[in-house]
C-alpha cells in the first residue's frame, strides 16, 4: 500500500510538471516582454534625455528616429550571434536591401527579438484558448516559426525586390551612359548625368551611381568602385561591366566603345533569358492542366454521356 501511494504521488507530480511547464515558459516570455518594454520606455524618457530635450527646445522627426534606433539597439546584444560569418551574411543582406546605416544590424536583431517575444505571447494565448484542440500544437509551432524566421523572410523579400528594381534600371542606364560618353563627356561626368536622369524613374540605382561617382572623385579606382557597387546591390549582371571597364582602363581602350559592346552583349543576354523563360512555360503549364483543367474537361465532355449510359443500364 505504501508503494502504491508513493507511485500515485509521483504520477501526480509528473502531471503537475507537464501542465505547468508551458505556463512557466509563458511566464518567462511575459517577463522578457515587460523588460523589453521597460528598456524602450527608459530609453525614450531617461532624465538625461529629458534635460537635453528641454535645452534644445524642440524634437524633430530625425531626432525621434535616432532615439528609436538607439532604444532598439540596446536590446540587440541579446540576439546578435557570436558567429562572424552569420553576422557578415546578415549585414550583406541588409546592405543589398538598401539599409546602409551603421546600426542596421543592431536594429534588425532588436526587431527579431521583439517578434520572438510576440510569438511567445501569441503562443501562450493560443495554448490557453485552444486546450484540447488537435490543431493546437501545429498552430503554436507555426507562430513560433514566424516569430523566429519572419524577419529573415521579410529581409530576403526586400533584397529580391531591390535587385529586381536595379536589374530593370541597368539597360536604361547603359543606353544613357553610351550616349553621354559618345557625345564627349568624361566617364565620371557621364555617370553623374545618368544618375541625375534616373533619379525619378529608378531612384535606387540612381543613388548607387551617385555613390560610385563620389568614390571615384575621392580617389578610388573605377573598377574597384564598380566592384563595390556589385557587392552593395547583389546584381551579378554588372560583373561583366566591371571586367570590361577594368580591361579598358589597363590597356587604354575607348570607354565609349567598351560600353557600347557591353550594352549589346547585355541586350543579347536579356533576349536569351526571355527566350529561356518562354521555353519553360509549356512544361510549367503541364502540371496545372493535368491537375485542374483536364478533370473539368472530362466532366463536361463525358458527364452527359455517362448519365445517359447509367440511365440506360438501370
Amino acid at each position: 500500500m505504501e508503494f502504491n501511494e508513493i507511485f500515485r504521488e509521483m504520477d501526480v507530480l509528473t502531471l503537475f510538471t507537464r501542465d505547468n511547464l508551458f505556463l512557466l515558459m509563458v511566464l518567462i516570455g511575459t517577463m522578457l516582454a515587460v523588460l523589453a518594454i521597460g528598456v524602450l520606455v527608459l530609453g525614450f524618457n531617461s532624465p538625461l534625455k529629458r534635460k537635453l530635450k528641454s535645452i534644445q527646445g524642440h524634437d524633430s522627426a530625425p531626432v525621434r528616429q535616432e532615439k528609436l534606433s538607439t532604444a532598439l539597439g540596446s536590446m540587440a546584444p541579446i540576439m546578435i550571434p557570436n558567429s562572424k560569418k552569420e553576422r557578415d551574411s546578415i549585414q550583406s543582406h541588409l546592405t543589398q536591401a538598401g539599409f546602409h546605416s551603421s546600426n542596421a544590424l543592431s536594429f534588425f536583431y532588436s526587431l527579431k527579438l521583439i517578434t520572438i517575444l510576440i510569438g511567445l505571447f501569441l503562443g501562450a494565448i493560443t495554448y490557453l484558448l485552444m486546450q484540447g484542440s488537435s490543431y493546437m500544437a501545429v498552430i503554436i509551432i507555426a507562430i513560433f516559426w514566424c516569430g523566429l524566421f519572419g524577419p529573415n523572410m521579410v529581409l530576403a523579400k526586400l533584397v529580391a525586390n531591390r535587385k529586381d528594381e536595379i536589374r530593370a534600371a541597368v539597360p536604361d542606364a547603359l543606353d544613357l551612359l553610351v550616349v553621354c560618353t559618345e557625345s564627349g563627356l568624361g566617364f565620371n561626368a557621364a555617370l553623374k548625368r545618368v544618375g541625375d536622369e534616373l533619379m525619378i524613374s529608378h531612384p535606387e540605382f540612381a543613388e548607387e551611381l551617385d555613390t560610385v561617382c563620389a568614390k571615384i572623385q575621392a580617389g578610388v579606382e573605377m573598377p574597384t568602385a564598380f566592384k563595390e557597387l556589385v557587392d552593395r546591390t547583389g546584381v551579378e549582371d554588372l560583373t561583366g561591366l566591371v571586367s570590361m571597364l577594368s580591361h579598358a582602363s589597363k590597356v587604354g581602350g575607348s570607354i565609349a566603345q567598351t560600353l557600347r559592346d557591353y550594352t549589346e552583349d547585355y541586350r543579347d543576354k536579356r533576349t536569351q533569358a526571355a527566350e529561356e523563360v518562354a521555353a519553360k512555360i509549356p512544361t510549367k503549364m503541364l502540371f496545372p492542366m493535368v491537375l485542374f483543367i483536364w478533370p473539368c474537361f472530362f466532366i463536361v465532355a463525358l458527364g452527359p454521356g455517362l448519365i445517359t449510359l447509367f440511365d440506360a443500364l438501370k
